[in-house]
Formats: structure tokens, sequence, C-alpha cells
């Protein structure tokens, strides 16, 4: 092991980080326990500028931990982790007034239930509903239905369709009411159903360091290209380059640039 990293983790807490490095205001919503783990949590989170008003102690539970092995010389990894089931966020430890005052809401579909009662608080409020799709659980398919972007990684679609082209996937990922359907590829970038219409990026070039929160880092830059005025396009590209910025220092927060650093990063790329 030639080097230790520790740091925040999570899968929206890093987006929320991220977003807030390039200047929006963002409020996160979580549960942690009263452990040392949880009691460094909302610290890490102040260090970006993020407001912690949703941030919930679960007294007695342990927060969730994870230790990574990154792969020297292109940034793979490999995840151990822990998680207890009593450090969840309920419903009933949402903030109605903070979610009703956002622009966009996004979720990492971990609480389902939490996750069905703030895209309803949402989108009942007018805000965008942005949806970080991995797991299929009980209720995801109608979170789905709440939200307007659903971007997954690179099988979730088939996972919860029960349909093995990804193609096809996406179709009836996008049926379900997403107005952007789409998923990550990896280094590969990232493929997009808007509208109907099928967009694909590439993603861009970058020494890797560590791959860990780019997925996180990719959602925030599709939340910022939305906040912007992006269409799916440009907020495909916009997305991509967060995350290859992202994994060039070790560590999911480490690398994360302001918006000068992300026009610059695109910039260099079009000349």
């Amino acid at each position: 092991m030639r080097r230790m990293v520790n740091s925040g983790g999570g899968q929206a807490a890093p987006a929320a980080c991220a977003l807030a490095r390039l200047g929006h205001r963002v409020s996160y919503a979580g549960a942690v326990g009263d452990d040392e783990t949880g009691r460094l949590a909302g610290p890490r989170l102040a260090e970006f500028e993020v407001d912690l008003g949703g941030l919930v102690v679960k007294p007695g539970a342990h927060s969730q931990e994870a230790f990574i092995l990154v792969e020297e010389g292109g940034g793979e990894r490999t995840i151990v982790w822990t998680r207890d089931e009593a450090c969840r966020l309920e419903p009933g430890d949402l903030d109605r007034a903070q979610i009703a005052s956002c622009r966009l809401l996004h979720l990492d579909g971990h609480f389902v239930e939490a996750g069905l009662e703030a895209a309803r608080i949402a989108r009942a409020a007018g805000a965008v509903v942005t949806l970080d799709a991995e797991r299929v659980r009980d209720g995801t398919a109608e979170l789905v239905s709440l939200c307007h972007v659903v971007m997954g990684d690179s099988g979730f679609a088939q996972r919860l369709t029960g349909r093995d082209d990804p193609m096809v996937a996406l179709r009836e990922l996008a049926a379900m009411g997403p107005l952007w359907a789409g998923r990550t590829v990896g280094e590969r970038g990232a493929q997009m159903l808007a509208d109907g219409e099928f967009l694909e990026h590439p993603g861009f070039a970058v020494e890797a360091v560590d791959t860990t929160g780019a997925g996180d880092v990719f959602h925030a830059g599709m939340a910022h290209a939305i906040l912007e005025g992006q269409g799916p396009r440009q907020a495909l590209a916009t997305a991509c380059a967060l995350a290859a910025i992202s994994v060039t220092a070790l560590g999911g927060r480490t690398a994360l640039p302001g918006r000068a650093g992300l026009i610059a990063f695109l910039n260099d790329r079009r000349s």
C-alpha cells in the first residue's frame, strides 16, 4: 500500500460537494449514526459549503463505511463496505420546506420510501427531479416514474425492465416517465434517450488515478447542466467532463473543479 486517504464518501454526498464547488447552493439530506464516522460526515460536507439542514443522526446506528483499494496505473477499484440497516433516512425525517424550496432534487435511490416522498414534494413545487439509479428495490419503478431524468449504471435499465438488450431496456425505462433516460458506461462515456432521440458521448481521455466517485460526480454534472439550461447533448458532455476531471486525483472529492476549471476543460477539448 503506497498511500491512504480518509475522506467522505457516499453516493449523493459527492454529487452535493461537486455542485457546491461549481457555485450552486446545495442542501444535503441523509442519515448517519452517532459514531465517529457519523461525526465526521457533517464537517466534510461543510468544507464544500453544503448546507446540513437535512442531515439526520440516528442514535445507536453505525454509519456506512467503505474501504476502497485503488489499482495503481488505471484507477480501477475494489470496494469493501458495511451498512447498518438502522442507519436509514425515513419519510418522517424529511424537511418538507427544504425540499419544496429547491430548483432540483437529486436522489440516489437508497432509501426508496423517503425518496418517493421527497420526489412528490419536489414535483408538486415545480422542481426537476433526477435519479442516480443503481440497485433495484421494491418501489424503484415508481420512483423512476416520478423523475424527470434517470441515469443508471451500465446495467440498471436491464435489471429494472428484465430486458437483455440495452437499447430496448432504455426505451422501456424512458416509457416509464423520465424525459431523459440513460446509462453511464465507464471510460466509454454515457448514452441517453432524450425526448425520444438517442444521444451518446464517448467520454474524455484523461490519466486516471482513482475512479472512486466518478459516477456520482457525473450526476452532479448533469444537474449542473440542467440548472444552467443546457440541452441534453451539451449536458452529456458537461457530465462526462466533470467525471473525467474527478478521476485525476486520489479520493472521490479531491479533484472537484470550480466552474472556471470545468469550462476550461471543455474549451480545451473543443479546440
